[in-house]
């Protein structure tokens, strides 16, 4: 299967916004007796820091793409032994975290309860982790989309492709998921004639706006983040057992010279999150954007509401094991002549204090978030 594009907000929107249904497509969906749509995405896997909850409540139409995070739920999982794992909300807001040291195990099955404020309760089907087989070989290869021009930054890129080797058993369903760190110099941009309040940490506006872009410097070490915008799952329904090889997992832009630093997920999920997955795939396939996916496919598989069983549950419970692999890809070596980066240009000026002034900062800080941090990545050797 090729690999499919989609936005880049797919996993911010994915479980907020698509669903499944065995109903005849509709439009737009209202839901009865209530006022909005509970989301809940959840990962149990077995890297540590890849367990977590996520619930939002978003508008009572599908369509919509506002939600909000729901704050002060009860969230736990227990395992096929009872043990009970509690989950408690973190950052940010509305993400629920495990204990220190949990993490699930191969072999083990999992069960999700929540509970919200307002009474509603809600329990997911037990779900078993399978193991997943490690990444045996990946390379890169320099390949032009000839469909774009040559000034459109998608035209050339890195094509990257493994190999691993299926198990023998039958009904083994993948995912692959990547990111990208690259570390920056600048870490806020004022735009409109605004400047940086250190105070509120973020950009203020002035009351007669200009053309004026200021940029700042970051006060220590920051990274942004990138992650892949396209969903990429596999079924070794025709391939059980056997070495899977040049499987097209991501592309990385050709925007520098410079080395790319790339961290591949290879996750063995569980039938119903391929199935999950997979219904979305061919609905982008016939209807092009994420946001055209009839109502039908939207709803959760595994979630279902207790308290009120004709709701319409938003998400996926994901259980999962894991395996990573950090590749440094040098973007300098078999590059067909002619062909150049498409190197970024940032706008403005970088600003700096006034000789002599008192007080002054001009420096600021990496402020954590999905797409930033200031923690050295694993395997950072630049």
């Amino acid at each position: 299967m090729p690999q499919l594009y989609k936005s880049s907000l797919f996993y911010t929107i994915l479980v907020g916004l698509i669903a499944w249904a065995c109903v005849n497509p509709i439009t737009d969906f209202v839901q009865v007796d209530s006022t909005s749509f509970t989301t809940i995405e959840a990962d149990i896997s077995d890297d540590a820091a890849l367990s977590k909850v996520r619930l939002t409540s978003s508008s009572n139409r599908l369509t919509s793409q506002f939600s909000l995070p729901i704050s002060k739920a009860t969230v736990s999982v227990t395992d096929q032994n009872g043990v009970k794992t509690a989950f408690t909300e973190g950052i940010p807001t509305g993400t629920y975290y495990p204990s220190a040291g949990f993490k699930g195990a191969v072999g083990s099955s999992y069960k999700l309860a929540v509970k919200l404020l307002t009474g509603q309760t809600y329990e997911s089907a037990v779900e078993t982790m399978k193991a997943v087989p490690e990444i045996e070989n990946l390379i890169t290869r320099f390949e032009t989309l000839e469909q774009y021009p040559k000034v459109d930054v998608r035209r050339a890129g890195f094509s990257v492709y493994l190999d691993f080797k299926d198990f023998q058993s039958e009904g083994d369903f993948y995912l692959w998921n990547w990111k990208h760190f690259e570390k920056i110099r600048l870490c806020a941009t004022c735009t409109d004639g605004g400047r940086y309040d250190f105070k509120k940490l973020d950009c203020v506006q002035p009351r007669f706006p200009t053309d004026a872009i200021l940029n700042y410097m970051c006060d220590g070490n920051c990274w942004d983040i990138s992650t892949n915008n396209d969903l990429n799952v596999f079924s070794d329904v025709l391939t059980n057992g056997q070495r899977v090889v040049g499987r097209q997992v991501a592309r990385i832009p050709f925007d520098n010279w410079t080395p790319y630093y790339f961290r591949l997920e290879q996750r063995s999920i569980t039938r119903s999150a391929f199935d999950f997955y997979q219904s979305l795939i061919s609905q982008i396939q016939s209807s092009g954007s994420l946001f055209d996916v009839p109502a039908e496919t939207r709803f959760s598989l595994n979630i279902k509401s207790l308290t009120n069983p004709a709701e319409k549950v938003i998400g996926i419970f994901n259980v999962f094991s894991v395996r990573k692999k950090i590749f440094i890809v040098d973007r300098s070596k078999n590059i067909p002549i002619g062909e150049l980066p498409i190197i970024p240009i940032i706008p403005g000026e970088t600003y700096a204090c006034p000789p002599g002034s008192v007080g002054c900062q001009d420096k600021v800080p990496c402020i954590e978030s999905n797409t930033r941090t200031k923690i050295t990545p694993e395997g950072w050797v630049f």
